[in-house]
Protein backbone atom coordinates (compact mmCIF):
# COMPACT_ATOMS: atom_id res chain seq x y z
CA UNK A 1 0.00 0.00 0.00
CA UNK A 2 1.31 3.32 -0.91
CA UNK A 3 1.31 6.08 1.63
CA UNK A 4 0.70 9.48 0.26
CA UNK A 5 2.14 12.37 2.21
CA UNK A 6 0.44 15.68 1.82
CA UNK A 7 2.40 18.14 -0.15
CA UNK A 8 2.98 21.59 1.39
CA UNK A 9 3.43 24.42 -0.96
CA UNK A 10 6.89 25.92 -0.76
CA UNK A 11 7.22 28.91 1.58
CA UNK A 12 7.69 32.23 0.05
CA UNK A 13 10.24 34.80 1.08
CA UNK A 14 7.44 36.71 2.73
CA UNK A 15 6.58 33.69 4.90
CA UNK A 16 10.17 33.33 6.05
CA UNK A 17 10.36 37.02 6.79
CA UNK A 18 7.13 36.87 8.83
CA UNK A 19 8.44 33.93 10.88
CA UNK A 20 11.69 35.81 11.45
CA UNK A 21 9.79 38.86 12.66
CA UNK A 22 7.71 36.74 15.06
CA UNK A 23 10.78 35.00 16.51
CA UNK A 24 12.73 38.25 16.71
CA UNK A 25 9.91 40.04 18.50
CA UNK A 26 9.46 37.13 20.92
CA UNK A 27 13.17 37.05 21.76
CA UNK A 28 13.35 40.83 22.10
CA UNK A 29 10.33 40.94 24.39
CA UNK A 30 11.79 38.10 26.45
CA UNK A 31 15.07 39.95 26.77
CA UNK A 32 13.29 43.17 27.77
CA UNK A 33 11.16 41.37 30.36
CA UNK A 34 14.19 39.61 31.84
CA UNK A 35 16.17 42.84 31.87
CA UNK A 36 13.34 44.67 33.61
CA UNK A 37 13.06 41.83 36.08
CA UNK A 38 16.77 42.09 36.91
CA UNK A 39 16.48 45.86 37.34
CA UNK A 40 13.49 45.37 39.62
CA UNK A 41 15.33 42.80 41.75
CA UNK A 42 18.43 45.01 41.91
CA UNK A 43 16.25 47.94 42.94
CA UNK A 44 14.74 45.91 45.76
CA UNK A 45 18.18 44.72 46.84
CA UNK A 46 19.51 48.29 46.77
CA UNK A 47 16.65 49.43 48.98
CA UNK A 48 17.10 46.52 51.43
CA UNK A 49 20.83 47.17 51.78
CA UNK A 50 20.25 50.91 52.21
CA UNK A 51 17.67 50.31 54.95
CA UNK A 52 19.94 47.86 56.79
CA UNK A 53 22.93 50.18 56.50
CA UNK A 54 20.93 53.17 57.73
CA UNK A 55 19.74 51.16 60.73
CA UNK A 56 23.34 50.26 61.61
CA UNK A 57 24.54 53.84 61.21
CA UNK A 58 21.76 55.19 63.41
CA UNK A 59 22.54 52.67 66.17
CA UNK A 60 26.28 53.37 65.87
CA UNK A 61 25.62 57.09 66.18
CA UNK A 62 23.90 56.58 69.55
CA UNK A 63 26.57 54.20 70.86
CA UNK A 64 29.41 56.43 69.62
CA UNK A 65 27.98 59.49 71.33
CA UNK A 66 27.81 57.57 74.61
CA UNK A 67 31.38 56.34 74.13
CA UNK A 68 32.64 59.88 73.56
CA UNK A 69 30.91 61.17 76.67
CA UNK A 70 32.53 58.46 78.79
CA UNK A 71 35.93 58.98 77.21
CA UNK A 72 35.69 62.73 77.81
CA UNK A 73 35.29 62.07 81.54
CA UNK A 74 38.20 59.63 81.50
CA UNK A 75 40.46 62.15 79.76
CA UNK A 76 39.44 64.73 82.37
CA UNK A 77 40.75 62.34 85.04
CA UNK A 78 44.00 61.88 83.12
CA UNK A 79 44.53 65.64 83.03
CA UNK A 80 43.58 66.00 86.71
CA UNK A 81 46.20 63.36 87.53
CA UNK A 82 48.83 65.32 85.59
CA UNK A 83 48.01 68.51 87.52
CA UNK A 84 48.17 66.77 90.90
CA UNK A 85 51.49 65.07 90.11
CA UNK A 86 53.07 68.31 88.91
CA UNK A 87 51.79 70.36 91.84
CA UNK A 88 52.03 67.90 94.75
CA UNK A 89 54.00 64.96 93.45
CA UNK A 90 53.22 61.26 93.67
CA UNK A 91 52.39 60.65 97.31
CA UNK A 92 51.67 57.10 98.52
CA UNK A 93 48.68 58.29 100.59
CA UNK A 94 46.86 60.42 97.99
CA UNK A 95 43.30 59.01 97.54
CA UNK A 96 42.26 61.73 95.08
CA UNK A 97 45.11 60.96 92.71
CA UNK A 98 44.34 57.26 93.11
CA UNK A 99 40.73 57.91 92.11
CA UNK A 100 41.84 59.63 88.91
CA UNK A 101 44.19 56.77 88.05
CA UNK A 102 41.41 54.21 88.41
CA UNK A 103 38.88 56.47 86.69
CA UNK A 104 40.85 57.50 83.62
CA UNK A 105 44.42 56.22 83.51
CA UNK A 106 44.01 52.53 84.22
CA UNK A 107 41.43 51.99 81.50
CA UNK A 108 41.43 51.97 77.73
CA UNK A 109 38.29 51.69 75.69
CA UNK A 110 37.43 51.96 72.03
CA UNK A 111 34.20 52.05 69.99
CA UNK A 112 32.93 49.02 68.13
CA UNK A 113 31.03 49.71 64.93
CA UNK A 114 28.41 47.56 63.22
CA UNK A 115 30.11 46.66 59.95
CA UNK A 116 28.41 43.43 58.82
CA UNK A 117 26.13 45.10 56.26
CA UNK A 118 28.81 47.58 55.20
CA UNK A 119 31.33 44.76 54.65
CA UNK A 120 28.77 42.76 52.70
CA UNK A 121 28.08 45.69 50.39
CA UNK A 122 31.79 46.24 49.76
CA UNK A 123 33.08 42.65 49.56
CA UNK A 124 30.19 41.02 47.66
CA UNK A 125 30.11 43.62 44.89
CA UNK A 126 26.69 44.84 46.00
CA UNK A 127 27.95 48.39 45.74
CA UNK A 128 27.01 48.21 42.06
CA UNK A 129 23.35 48.16 43.09
CA UNK A 130 23.63 51.77 44.20
CA UNK A 131 23.01 53.80 41.08
CA UNK A 132 23.77 57.15 42.70
CA UNK A 133 27.52 57.67 42.34
CA UNK A 134 27.68 60.12 45.26
CA UNK A 135 25.98 57.61 47.53
CA UNK A 136 28.25 54.77 46.41
CA UNK A 137 31.32 56.92 47.03
CA UNK A 138 30.06 57.89 50.49
CA UNK A 139 29.76 54.20 51.38
CA UNK A 140 33.33 53.53 50.23
CA UNK A 141 34.62 56.61 52.06
CA UNK A 142 33.02 55.52 55.33
CA UNK A 143 34.56 52.06 55.09
CA UNK A 144 37.96 53.61 54.46
CA UNK A 145 37.56 55.90 57.47
CA UNK A 146 36.66 52.95 59.70
CA UNK A 147 39.85 51.25 58.53
CA UNK A 148 41.84 54.34 59.51
CA UNK A 149 40.20 54.28 62.95
CA UNK A 150 41.18 50.63 63.40
CA UNK A 151 44.82 51.44 62.68
CA UNK A 152 44.67 54.42 65.05
CA UNK A 153 43.12 52.36 67.82
CA UNK A 154 45.86 49.79 67.41
CA UNK A 155 48.37 52.56 68.12
CA UNK A 156 46.49 53.63 71.25
CA UNK A 157 46.32 50.03 72.45
CA UNK A 158 50.03 49.53 71.85
CA UNK A 159 50.83 52.64 73.90
CA UNK A 160 48.53 51.54 76.71
CA UNK A 161 50.02 48.06 77.07
CA UNK A 162 53.60 49.21 76.58
CA UNK A 163 53.48 52.15 79.02
CA UNK A 164 50.35 52.47 81.18
CA UNK A 165 49.90 48.80 82.08
CA UNK A 166 53.49 48.26 83.30
CA UNK A 167 53.33 51.48 85.35
CA UNK A 168 50.11 50.34 86.99
CA UNK A 169 51.55 46.94 87.89
CA UNK A 170 54.63 48.53 89.45
CA UNK A 171 53.15 51.53 91.24
CA UNK A 172 49.37 51.29 91.70
CA UNK A 173 48.21 49.39 94.78
CA UNK A 174 45.26 47.40 93.47
CA UNK A 175 44.29 46.23 96.94
CA UNK A 176 41.98 49.23 97.13
CA UNK A 177 39.86 47.88 94.28
CA UNK A 178 39.66 44.30 95.50
CA UNK A 179 35.94 44.75 96.10
CA UNK A 180 35.47 45.41 92.39
CA UNK A 181 37.65 42.44 91.50
CA UNK A 182 35.49 40.29 93.75
CA UNK A 183 32.18 41.33 92.23
CA UNK A 184 31.29 44.88 93.28
CA UNK A 185 30.17 46.94 90.27
CA UNK A 186 32.61 49.47 88.88
CA UNK A 187 30.06 52.23 89.44
CA UNK A 188 29.80 51.50 93.17
CA UNK A 189 33.56 51.09 93.43
CA UNK A 190 34.10 54.49 91.87
CA UNK A 191 31.54 56.03 94.23
CA UNK A 192 33.59 54.76 97.18
CA UNK A 193 36.86 56.09 95.77
CA UNK A 194 35.34 59.46 94.85
CA UNK A 195 34.63 60.01 98.56
CA UNK A 196 38.32 59.35 99.37
CA UNK A 197 37.30 56.11 101.05
CA UNK A 198 38.83 52.68 100.65
CA UNK A 199 37.94 49.06 101.26
CA UNK A 200 41.58 48.56 102.33
CA UNK A 201 42.26 51.36 104.85
CA UNK A 202 45.77 52.19 106.11
CA UNK A 203 47.39 50.69 103.03
CA UNK A 204 49.27 52.98 100.61
CA UNK A 205 47.60 53.91 97.34
CA UNK A 206 50.85 54.05 95.40
CA UNK A 207 53.88 51.79 95.66
CA UNK A 208 57.57 52.38 95.11
CA UNK A 209 57.28 56.04 94.10
CA UNK A 210 60.58 57.30 95.51
CA UNK A 211 62.55 56.92 92.29
CA UNK A 212 64.28 59.98 90.85
CA UNK A 213 62.28 61.82 88.22
CA UNK A 214 59.21 59.58 88.73
CA UNK A 215 56.93 62.64 88.91
CA UNK A 216 58.22 64.05 85.64
CA UNK A 217 58.24 60.65 83.88
CA UNK A 218 54.74 59.76 85.03
CA UNK A 219 53.26 63.12 84.00
CA UNK A 220 55.03 62.79 80.65
CA UNK A 221 53.62 59.28 80.17
CA UNK A 222 50.11 60.57 80.86
CA UNK A 223 50.57 63.49 78.48
CA UNK A 224 51.55 61.06 75.76
CA UNK A 225 48.42 59.01 76.37
CA UNK A 226 46.10 62.00 76.34
CA UNK A 227 47.84 63.39 73.26
CA UNK A 228 47.16 60.17 71.37
CA UNK A 229 43.50 60.25 72.39
CA UNK A 230 43.18 63.90 71.40
CA UNK A 231 44.58 63.26 67.92
CA UNK A 232 42.27 60.26 67.54
CA UNK A 233 39.32 62.44 68.55
CA UNK A 234 40.05 65.45 66.35
CA UNK A 235 41.64 63.74 63.37
CA UNK A 236 39.78 60.43 63.15
CA UNK A 237 36.55 60.37 65.15
CA UNK A 238 35.40 63.78 63.93
CA UNK A 239 35.98 62.70 60.34
CA UNK A 240 34.02 59.50 60.97
CA UNK A 241 31.07 61.45 62.42
CA UNK A 242 31.01 63.76 59.39
CA UNK A 243 31.14 60.89 56.89
CA UNK A 244 28.51 58.89 58.79
CA UNK A 245 26.19 61.88 58.94
CA UNK A 246 26.65 62.56 55.22
CA UNK A 247 25.94 58.93 54.32
CA UNK A 248 22.79 58.83 56.44
CA UNK A 249 21.63 62.04 54.79
CA UNK A 250 22.23 60.61 51.30
CA UNK A 251 20.40 57.37 52.07
CA UNK A 252 17.38 59.27 53.38
CA UNK A 253 17.30 61.55 50.34
CA UNK A 254 17.63 58.65 47.86
CA UNK A 255 15.22 56.40 49.74
CA UNK A 256 12.58 58.65 51.36
CA UNK A 257 10.63 55.62 52.55
CA UNK A 258 13.48 54.81 54.99
CA UNK A 259 12.77 57.97 57.00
Amino acid sequence: MEVHHPHHPPKSLKDYFSEFIVIFVALTLGFIVENEREHYIEGLREKELAQSLLKDLAADSIDFKEFQQIRLKERASVNSAIKIIESKGLRPDDPTLYYHFISGVFIWRHPEFRQANLDQIISSGSLRYFKNDTLAKAISDLKMQLKRIEYRQDREKEYFYANIQPWVVNHLNLTHVDAHRNGLSRKKMMEILSKNLSTAPKKPYFLDVQHAHINYKTANMLRGSDWLMNVTETGYYNSYKAKSFQLRKLIKSNFPETN
